[in-house]
C-alpha cells in the first residue's frame, strides 16, 4: 500500500479514521476493529470514514464528523496556505504546534495509558500511525537544502485591553491599576511560544491565551484563596470552562499546561485526592474531575502569581475586580475581563 501522509505527518493510509483501511476491511471485522481501537487510542471509530487530512476543504464530505477537525487543524491550514506536501518541508519545522501536536503519542505513552506491553502488530497498526513528528523526522532527514520552503510570517496584533481610566488615585483605584498592567502583561505574553508569527503559532498562542483568561476567571470567581494561592477544585473547573477548547483532559497535559503559564509568571501545582493514583484516571487515560461512584473532586489547582506580578496581594485585588464585574455586568463579565475593562471605576 502507498504510504498516504498527512501535513503533520500521521499516516492517513493506516489510520482506524481513514478510508484506505476499511476498503478491505469486511462486515465481520467491524467489532474486532472497534475494540481494539478503544483500547490502543481511547475512542471508538467512526463509521464514516475521513478522506484524508491532504484532501482539499472543498472536496472533505460534510457529513463526517472528523472532517470538522480538519478543517479546524491549524497545522494543516498552515501547510495548505504555505503550499507545502506536509511541515518536514517547512523551514520552522519543528514548530511549536508540531510539538504540541506529538506529545503523548510515543508508544510508551500508549502503554502508560493502556497498562500492558503493546504487541509489534498493534503498535503498527494504532500507536505508530500517530507518531506524526517520527515519520517527518524521516522525511526530513532526506530533503537537500534547495527543498526546504520558508514560511510566510504574519504580524502579531497585541490582544484588546481598555485603557485604565482616568480616576482619582485612591487605594483601591491603585491596587487596580497594578492589577490593569499585570492583566495586561499577562494577555500579551506568547506563553513561550517561538513561532507564534507564522499561521499556526498564531492559533495556537491565541488558544493558549483564551484557556489561560478562563482558568483565571474561573479561579478568581469561584476558587477559594488560602494565603497566596487561589484553591479551585476539579469539578468546579470542567463545570465553568464552557466551549473554551484547549483545557487539558490528562495528568501530563495539566502538568505541561502549568509550564505553559509558568513563562507568564502564574505558578500552578496539582494536588490530588487521597486515593490512589490509579483511580484517579479513567479507562482511556483521562484525568477524572470526581472521585468514582461518589460526587468529590479528584483533584485541586492552586494558582498562584510570582512576586514579579506583585504575588499574593494581586492575586487578592483578581479576586475583587472578578467579583466586581460579575456582580456589575453578569453575562457580559467576562468579555469585560478579557479586556482587563476597569472603566467602572470612574
Amino acid at each position: 500500500m502507498t504510504r498516504v501522509i498527512s501535513k503533520c505527518g500521521n499516516l492517513c493510509s493506516i489510520c482506524p479514521w481513514g478510508r484506505w483501511i476499511r476498503e478491505n476491511q469486511q462486515p465481520a471485522d467491524w467489532e474486532p476493529f472497534v475494540e481494539d481501537v478503544k483500547k490502543y487510542i481511547g475512542y471508538v471509530p467512526a463509521k464514516n470514514p475521513c478522506h484524508g487530512c491532504q484532501t482539499p476543504n472543498e472536496n472533505l464530505a460534510k457529513d463526517v464528523g472528523v472532517h470538522n477537525f480538519l478543517r479546524g487543524c491549524a497545522a494543516r491550514k498552515c501547510a495548505f496556505d504555505n503550499e507545502i506536501e506536509n511541515c518536514a518541508y517547512c523551514s520552522r519545522y519543528p514548530c511549536d504546534q508540531i510539538e504540541a501536536l506529538n506529545r503523548g503519542n510515543r508508544r510508551e505513552d500508549a502503554e502508560r495509558r493502556v497498562g500492558e506491553s503493546i504487541p509489534a502488530d498493534k503498535y503498527e497498526s494504532y500507536i505508530r500511525v500517530f507518531e506524526g513528528k517520527k515519520t517527518l523526522d524521516e522525511i526530513r532527514s532526506s530533503l537537500r537544502p534547495d527543498e526546504i520552503q520558508e514560511v510566510k510570517t504574519i504580524e502579531l496584533k497585541p490582544p484588546r485591553i481598555i485603557p485604565f481610566p482616568d480616576v482619582t488615585p485612591e487605594q483601591k483605584e491603585s491596587e487596580f491599576k497594578t492589577l490593569h498592567e499585570v492583566l495586561s502583561q499577562i494577555m500579551d505574553s506568547r506563553l513561550g511560544l517561538k513561532d507564534a508569527d507564522t499561521l499556526a503559532g498564531k492559533e495556537l498562542l491565541e488558544r493558549h491565551r483564551n484557556v489561560l483568561s478562563r482558568l483565571l476567571w474561573i479561579a478568581a470567581l469561584y476558587g477559594k484563596l488560602e494565603g497566596s494561592q487561589l484553591y479551585i477544585d476539579a469539578i468546579t473547573i470542567n463545570t465553568y470552562k464552557k466551549g473554551t477548547s484547549g483545557f487539558p483532559t490528562t495528568e501530563s497535559g495539566w502538568l505541561r499546561w502549568l509550564e505553559v503559564i509558568s513563562e507568564a509568571g502564574i505558578g500552578g501545582e496539582l494536588e490530588y485526592a487521597n486515593i490512589n493514583k490509579s483511580d484517579l484516571i479513567s479507562p482511556i487515560g483521562w484525568l477524572r474531575e470526581r472521585i468514582h461512584g461518589s460526587n468529590e473532586p479528584a483533584w485541586w489547582l492552586k494558582i498562584s502569581f510570582h512576586d514579579t506580578l506583585g504575588g499574593a496581594a494581586t492575586l487578592r485585588t483578581l479576586s475583587s475586580y472578578v467579583s466586581e464585574i460579575d456582580k456589575r455586568f453578569g453575562k457580559q463579565a467576562y468579555g469585560r475581563f478579557k479586556k482587563a475593562d476597569m472603566r467602572f471605576l470612574e
